[in-house]
């Protein structure tokens, strides 16, 4: 019985393979389209009612490059990111300012936040592409349980 650490492994390693037989380094064809201006963000989500996923990222940090050369490159969650979410991402250095706007303190941070640039719900650490669905599909109830009180 493989562990979900070798499966993760086995993953990694056969993406890795057909990614270089094909001649592509990390692209699959659905990737991410990554927002770069937080406030263009916030206005897509809202004129798009999608909420805001901030990824927080750093050069060095082994689970940061796990989840940029796995998770993210699953075809299921590009799909469900990009049906829900506006997604926009922070590297540490280049994007320290938004590291400190958000107290970000240790990396691969996700946040959700909603059109306003409030935050709902905020992770830390690699998520395999099936949990991380899972966090992002309770980050969304928890915005949508927000709004009805609000809207209450």
């Amino acid at each position: 019985m493989l562990t979900r650490r070798q499966k993760a492994l086995n993953y990694i390693q056969g993406f890795r393979k057909a990614s270089l037989s094909q001649g592509r380094e990390h692209c699959m064809p659905h990737d991410i389209v990554w927002e770069t201006n937080f406030r263009c963000a916030l206005e897509l989500a809202k004129n798009n009612h999608k909420l805001v996923l901030a990824s927080f990222f750093g050069s060095g940090c082994e689970a940061c490059i796990k989840m940029k050369r796995c998770t993210l490159l699953t075809e299921s969650v590009q799909e469900y990111i990009s049906k829900y979410f506006i997604p926009i991402k922070y590297e540490s250095g280049a994007d320290s300012d938004q590291f400190m706007r958000f107290g970000i303190t240790a990396k691969p941070a996700i946040l959700v936040l909603d059109s306003e640039g409030n935050e709902i719900f905020r992770k830390i650490g690699y998520f395999e592409p099936d949990l991380f669905i899972e966090k992002l599909e309770m980050a969304r109830k928890k915005a949508a349980h927000r709004a009805a009180k609000n809207h209450a």
